[in-house]
């Protein structure tokens, strides 16, 4: 009796691509041959061209390191680009964008493009704010007319919390025509986590369809105000990335643009009017806080960084309030050790991360047979089997 011997299939990998790939995700040959479960010198020949992975093992390599397969055939390296204005400002300048944020970035973008098609065959029309004012125009214009569509005061009204206020502005915002993702992973990979300290958020301005990102690695409290901050983005027509510096130390650094949302995000949620009615000059800051917070439902940062544009507080009051708020949230995360749980079930945390108004769209399409099962588990980030629980939460058996 012969044996055949059988031959794997070696692949014709770019050797300089798997080298640009590791590198792009800041591994060792080491920790990725221990994610393969291969010597770390296997890896360092095929690197060096010196033996090729077989087509299994480049595929796997390809799925660690969060690349397109057929990325490893190009000839050369791609020139990763962002595919939005970068409005981020750090101590060091702009830095060069994250794998996991260009994942992130196109992801969304693709969906916002499909979400874009499915409204315009609906016959969703032109928000009529998007774009409507330019960067000349007043904070206070801007923030009084986001206010009124965003029906923001009624939102403030019903909420009992900081949360309940930030639930029912996303309700109003995607009400609106807006659509708002929310997420602090690329994609539903808990192994992929976002980095707060690189962006907060972003905006797609579109005529359509515009959308806003928030990254929920950030502190619960200054979501409210990202998420303003980027609705800020689409009113004047200007959307990109976005890093708001709430700390006020690079503000000489901050681009016209990011200054202006800032500016309005603030006098949205604390308009000037009504803080100076209520704001006591007798009081001590401690007692005009405890009756403020509880008026706006936002953080004590967003009440002092109005006081402060009215001089009702100095820059170094401001700034040793924001160090001790940094250092009592971190303090909770720690102890909850799940900066990351949007709350509630499954299908509640994935309508925060897809948004309701695509998650809507994808499942409507999927039961009008427009969209196949295995599609819309593929842009939802679910599996098959998790569609009907889907169903089911949003429309009931």
């Amino acid at each position: 009796m012969t044996h055949k011997m059988v031959m794997k299939t070696e692949a014709l990998v770019t050797p300089q691509l798997l080298s640009w790939a590791r590198k792009r995700r800041g591994m060792t040959t080491s920790e990725i041959a221990a994610k393969m479960n291969v010597p770390s010198d296997v890896v360092v020949a095929w690197e060096a061209g010196d033996k090729r992975p077989t087509f299994a093992q480049a595929q796997v390599f390809a799925k660690k390191l969060h690349i397109p397969f057929g990325y490893l055939y190009l000839h050369e390296s791609p020139i990763e680009r962002m595919p939005l204005v970068d409005f981020r400002t750090t101590r060091g300048g702009i830095s060069e964008p994250s794998p996991d944020l260009l994942d992130l970035l196109t992801d969304v973008l693709g969906k916002q493009q499909w979400l874009r098609d499915y409204r315009r065959f609906e016959g969703y029309v032109h928000p009529p704010f998007a774009g409507r004012f330019g960067i000349t125009d007043s904070e206070d214009v801007i923030a009084e007319d986001m206010r009124d569509i965003l029906d923001a005061e009624d939102a403030r009204k019903y909420a009992h919390s900081m949360d309940d206020f930030l639930e029912y502005l996303v309700q109003n915002t995607e009400e609106s025509g807006i659509a708002v993702m929310r997420s602090g992973v690329v994609r539903g990979n808990n192994h992929r986590p976002l980095d707060r300290a690189e962006f907060r958020g972003f905006s797609i301005h579109d005529n359509i369809v515009p959308l806003v990102f928030i990254n929920t690695c950030d502190f619960k409290w200054a979501q409210i105000f990202t998420l303003v901050h980027e609705i800020a983005h689409i009113w004047i027509g200007k959307g990109g990335v976005s890093n708001p510096d709430y700390e006020l130390q690079y503000s000489l650094q901050e681009k016209p643009v990011e200054l202006l949302c800032n500016r309005v995000a603030v006098e949205m949620l604390v308009p000037r009017g009504d803080l100076l009615s209520y704001w006591k000059t007798k009081d001590v800051l401690e007692e005009n806080l405890d009756g403020l917070r509880k008026r706006y439902k936002v953080s004590d940062m967003i009440i002092l960084r109005q006081a402060l544009n009215n001089n009702l507080i100095d820059i170094s009051e401001y700034r040793m309030r924001y160090a001790q708020l940094v250092k009592l949230t971190r303090s909770v995360e720690s102890d909850t050790d799940d900066v990351n749980n949007s709350g509630g079930d499954f299908d509640s945390a994935l309508i925060t991360r897809n948004g309701k108004m695509f998650t809507e769209a994808v499942i409507n399409s999927t039961v009008h047979e427009d969209v196949l099962w295995s599609e819309a588990a593929d842009m939802l980030d679910v599996k098959v089997k998790e569609i009907s629980g889907i169903m089911t939460y949003l429309y009931g058996s």
